[in-house]
């Protein structure tokens, strides 16, 4: 058997596959198999969903006042946990600007329960943007939406926006 630092590394992709050890409680052994890097990966990501939201420039420009849904509520008894929080300005034409933070969180219009909030970006840009955002330690609200909007101040900028959320549903009755 050859060093393993002697194999060439690459990119896994999910249909490949790794040697590991599997543990049969059964008969209690442990036995050598192949894994499918997919299914590693899932086991990371299970029970999270995704979403990405394009808000046009008409929405975008309708923001103080008409917020945008990002997540459809669950059900009762039913929580929206945002696990990661993204935004990319795709601007055409002119500059991106919003004078007060742009809010994520439940209730809408307006959003009275945030979860992330994106900075006022007083000065504005023309060229493509992403922001990372960091979700509050906030309360989770039973049976409610998510959107993203603005309290006050016009939103400026042609162009489109998209929002991506990574969450989780949390449901008491299986918690």
């Amino acid at each position: 058997m050859a060093i393993i630092y002697s194999y060439p590394t690459v990119a896994p992709g999910t249909g490949d596959q790794v040697i590991g050890t599997k543990y049969y409680p059964d008969t209690e052994e442990n036995k050598t198999v192949q894994f499918n890097v997919g299914q590693i990966n899932s086991l990371g990501t299970t029970d999270y969903l995704e979403t990405t939201v394009t808000l046009t420039n008409a929405q975008w420009l309708a923001l103080p006042g008409t917020d945008v849904m990002l997540v459809e509520k669950a059900g009762v008894g039913k929580y929206i946990k945002v696990i990661t929080l993204s935004v990319f300005f795709n601007p055409s034409g002119a500059n991106f600007t919003w004078p007060n933070p742009l809010n994520v969180g439940f209730g809408g219009n307006p959003i009275t329960n945030t979860q992330g909030i994106i900075a006022a970006d007083a000065v504005g840009f023309g060229a493509d943007k992403v922001f990372s955002v960091v979700p509050l330690a906030a309360t989770l609200e039973d049976n409610a939406s998510l959107f993203i909007g603005t309290l006050a101040g016009a939103t400026a900028g042609g162009g489109s926006v998209q929002v991506k959320v990574r969450y989780q549903v949390l449901d008491i009755t299986a918690f």
